[in-house]
């Protein structure tokens, strides 16, 4: 096995084959591409979120967390899902992200608590 085909398997899988080896050297092999998959995805995290937030400024800092997060949902996380559907939903969301604060904005006070009800039940279902 390569050792990028190695850094794309699931945690949990790796840890299996470091169970199931029988030589020392593999076993290294396994734990070598385990903390290099998690420092790979440490310094992704890092970059991405230092970038979108040097773009759009510190104080979109959480959407560019929630939108890592996402990311590796999508990514590392088998829902069996339709990408197509998937990819619906985290447009969707950040839709909700980017148009509901702008909308409490200008919106009078007493329609906030409906705003704030709307743009949070798409996230509870």
């Amino acid at each position: 096995m390569k050792f990028y085909d190695a850094l794309q398997l699931d945690p949990a899988i790796l840890k299996r084959k470091i169970a199931a080896c029988g030589t020392r050297q593999e076993k290294l092999y396994y734990w070598t591409a385990i903390a290099a998959r998690s420092a790979l995805i440490v310094a992704f995290a890092i970059v991405f979120i230092s970038l979108l937030s040097s773009v759009f400024g510190s104080d979109n800092t959480p959407l560019a967390v929630a939108l890592f997060c996402i990311m590796l949902g999508i990514r590392f996380v088998n829902f069996e899902y339709c990408i197509g559907d998937s990819l619906f939903t985290l447009a969707a969301a950040l839709a909700i992200l980017v148009l509901s604060p702008s909308a409490a904005a200008v919106v009078p006070p007493v329609f906030l608590i409906p705003l704030h009800f709307v743009s949070f039940l798409p996230f509870s279902i």
